[in-house]
């Protein structure tokens, strides 16, 4: 096993923190208010649900094709080639303006595709470029820095859009989120590692009868995606029509932001110890699945503020833990090691399955009963999700290595050590 005290990060690894944290900072620059838009030009909960159905249908798909492309090309041109995409579909939404509205269904299709191809580089480059002793660190220090520019962002952005003339403010968020991917593309040739000449069996992610930890792990990721698949959006979109403006829903950003960088510090101390790990696991869902149903008692500031400050705190324990568990069972042989693309993109797909089913649910209840109280009710349900997630997994274990890292990547190097063999015992001597 690796020794957990050594939760240094690579040169490479550094890098892909910073470019990492330029994509988060001009996604969520724009993509926090892409919902807000489409909601100003067409007053439809129908036509946002058909855009967020839409992207979650076209993200694993495009995750699936980079899997693909990615043998040929290398991760990190997938890397560069989400951010091509997602570029495009800006300046798009800008040039269609109000007629945006009559196109959701291509454009969530073209948005979920450019977020496919990133999140398959930047995931596979994750895993080649950390190991188990310091993977909770790097998750860690993810989500800070991603939480400190997804705060700052939006609550500029928000100032930005109250003082502009009709969408003049949106034209110029767009324009910076344009800028931070030039920025993020220049980045990442600054990464170097060796490619994997190794074909894709998409069959190997999908190993659910021979491991039962897999199979568990891939439920609760369904489950993970039937709750944020509606609450991406949706908490956004109460926060906007509470506040009455996009001023409000920036500084709502700013002040959870706040909360959750501390949040994502600690989860990444927790995650790096496996008994700690599953109790800040278990007390997280339990407080998220609690916090949804203030929604049952009335919709206002106050309990958008309670709501915003445990799940701030709360959440960032549950996407560490769950990131970190699947990885280390993906690293937990030389075998599933070396199918770590397909594994990913099992992943992916077991994410994909619970958005769809989440923002499914979501246009069915929009669709019959129209107005806020029945999607109250929707997220005061859905918000169970996390709690359930605890409880597929608490017995997830990891199987151990001998003493022997027998993996294909090695945390000694700055960059992963490819077709490395399984290590033979030795013979004993004459």
């Amino acid at each position: 096993m690796h020794a957990l005290a050594d939760q240094r990060l690579s040169s490479a690894g550094r890098v892909l923190l910073l470019l990492g944290t330029l994509f988060i900072a001009g996604y969520t620059l724009s993509g926090m208010f892409v919902n807000v838009f489409i909601w100003k030009v067409d007053h439809s909960f129908v036509a946002i649900g058909w855009f967020n159905f839409s992207l979650y249908v076209s993200l694993p798909v495009g995750f699936l094709g980079a899997g693909y492309l990615a043998t040929r090309m290398g991760e990190l041109w997938m890397v560069r080639a989400g951010v091509v995409v997602l570029s495009v579909f800006f300046l798009t939404l800008l040039f269609l303006g109000q007629r945006s509205a009559h196109h959701v269904v291509w454009l969530g299709a073209f948005y979920g595709g450019g977020q496919g191809l990133y999140w398959y580089g930047f995931h596979v480059l994750t895993f080649d470029l950390t190991h188990r002793g310091n993977r909770a660190r790097f998750n860690s220090l993810a989500g800070v820095f991603a939480t400190l520019v997804a705060t700052i962002g939006p609550f500029w952005a928000g100032f930005v859009l109250a003082d502009g003339h009709h969408y003049s403010g949106y034209h110029l968020i767009f324009a910076v989120s344009l800028a931070l991917f030039a920025a993020l593309f220049a980045v990442s040739f600054r990464i170097r590692v060796q490619r994997v000449q190794e074909p894709l069996r998409l069959g190997q992610g999908f190993r659910l009868r021979k491991d039962p930890d897999w199979r568990a792990l891939l439920a609760a990721q369904v489950l993970f995606g039937i709750r944020e698949g509606v609450f991406a959006f949706l908490i956004g979109l109460l926060v906007f029509f509470v506040s009455k403006s996009e001023v409000g829903l920036g500084e709502y950003a700013l002040w959870t932001g706040i909360l959750s960088l501390m949040a994502f510090y600690s989860a990444g101390r927790v995650a790096a110890r496996e008994g700690r790990r599953r109790v800040a696991l278990q007390l997280s869902g339990l407080c998220l699945a609690a916090v949804a149903c203030v929604f049952l008692w009335r919709l206002t500031g106050g309990t958008m503020i309670l709501y915003g400050i445990v799940t701030a705190c709360s959440l960032p324990f549950v996407t560490v833990t769950l990131g970190v568990m699947q990885m280390n069972e993906i690293d937990e042989s030389h075998e599933t090691a070396r199918h770590r693309s397909a594994h990913l993109i099992a992943r992916e797909m077991a994410l994909g399955v619970g958005r769809i089913v989440g923002v499914s649910t979501f246009l069915f209840v929009a669709y019959n009963w129209p107005g806020s109280s029945a999607l109250v009710w929707l997220v005061a349900i859905l918000g169970a999700a996390h709690a359930v997630v605890a409880l597929v997994v608490r017995k997830v274990t990891f199987v151990e290595r001998d003493g022997q890292d027998r993996s294909v990547w090695h945390p000694e190097h700055d960059r992963p050590v490819l077709d490395v063999p399984a290590m033979k015992k030795p013979q004993a001597s004459k």
